[in-house]
């Protein structure tokens, strides 16, 4: 039987929610780290340490470096716990607890949305648009609604996650190689995406700032493209999000005058979701590394502890260079998921760009955030 979601019933939910907290006042400055797989490294046996060897708790170390946001990810239905809506929740009870910010990071599909993958949850795949927009709505004020009920609001909320190619595919989708998405229905119908999503935080009460998310760092043209078209659409949001990684989208001064040439054009503050880099291309585990050849290294920063701490700390500064009025910010991606067994062919592709080192001590990039 097809599903359907009556929006009087999303409306009826609405009723008698409980009073939104306020979230604090962001920092002129986000130093944030992404810690959605906290759970998956603990449960198989990881530790994270201080520089003695003394093990630490995760989230107490990163407020004590300077960090002040950490981000969650959270799928629909994925095949484990990890990345889940209520391992999201206790992640970040443990936030609240260290008193750090939360931006929450909801992908709309199962598994990994990303610029090549924005796979329709598995439970959505057979709604009309109309019903799909409407599930959209309803699932975010749920996810919402369980933090502001747990007193965890969130500072931000992110609607897609690296989505300059659409979300939701295909009904959201604005690019593909094999066929023509970049139309003015397809534009037209991945902002009402993204209005459902910016209403069903909303629809709580919360006042969490907006954040729509693309991976285009070192782009401006392709930044300046996308953003354009959902604002010609009267898609309301607060911050741009862009994705920056040194050996994928370019020198940093690129990102620099993106970021700065953003700012001005849109009025709204402009953050880094996600970036990273490499303290060494040496591997602690039997899971294929995504950065691992000297070739993929770009000129100005090695594999090395210290250069992963330069590569940080020069972004860090070029993001203030060109902030004036406007918030900017940074969140390190992938700083938790350090290897947990050596002969793990299931373990962690980003094990060689954490935050800490193969010992789970941590290293020197963290403290950049201080």
């Amino acid at each position: 039987m097809k599903k359907t979601v009556s929006l009087m019933v999303l409306l009826s939910l609405s009723v008698g929610c409980s009073s939104a907290q306020t979230p604090n006042p962001l920092p002129p400055f986000l130093g944030g780290v992404d810690a959605s797989y906290v759970s998956r490294v603990e449960d198989r046996g990881g530790l994270y340490k201080d520089a003695d060897g003394k093990t630490v708790d995760f989230f107490q170390t990163l407020k004590a470096s300077g960090v002040n946001q950490v981000r969650l990810r959270v799928w629909n239905h994925p095949t484990d716990s990890y990345g889940s809506q209520w391992d999201m929740l206790k992640l970040a009870k443990r936030a609240h607890v260290a008193g750090l910010g939360i931006l929450l990071d909801l992908h709309y599909s199962d598994s990994w949305a990303d610029p090549g993958h924005q796979t329709k949850p598995n439970e959505w795949k057979n709604l009309s648009y109309f019903d799909l927009k409407t599930a959209v709505r309803q699932y975010t004020r749920s996810v919402v609604q369980s933090m502001l009920d747990q007193g965890t609001a969130p500072d931000l909320v992110q609607i897609g996650n690296e989505i300059s190619a659409g979300m939701l595919w295909d009904e959201g989708r604005v690019w593909g190689p094999d066929a023509d998405f970049n139309t003015d229905q397809q534009w037209n119908q991945l902002s009402e995406l993204l209005k459902a999503g910016i209403a069903g935080v909303k629809d709580t009460g919360s006042q969490a700032n907006i954040v729509i998310h693309i991976d285009k760092g070192g782009s401006n043209a392709e930044a300046r493209n996308f953003y354009d078209r959902i604002v010609a659409r009267g898609v309301e949001f607060d911050t741009i999000a862009l994705s920056y990684y040194p050996y994928w989208h370019g020198p940093l001064d690129k990102l620099k005058a993106n970021v700065a040439d953003l700012m001005e054009r849109y009025s709204k503050d402009v953050i880094l979701a996600e970036t990273a880099y490499p303290f060494t291309l040496g591997w602690n585990d039997w899971t294929n590394n995504v950065i691992g050849l000297p070739e993929q290294l770009p000129a100005a920063y090695k594999a090395t502890p210290e250069d992963q701490a330069r590569m940080l700390s020069d972004l860090i500064a070029a993001l203030k260079s060109v902030q004036g009025k406007h918030r900017t910010g940074v969140f390190y991606w992938g700083g938790e998921w350090i290897s947990t067994g050596k002969e793990d062919t299931s373990g962690s592709s980003w094990e060689n760009q954490a935050l800490f080192d193969f010992d789970g001590k941590v290293l020197p990039v963290l403290k950049v955030f201080r």
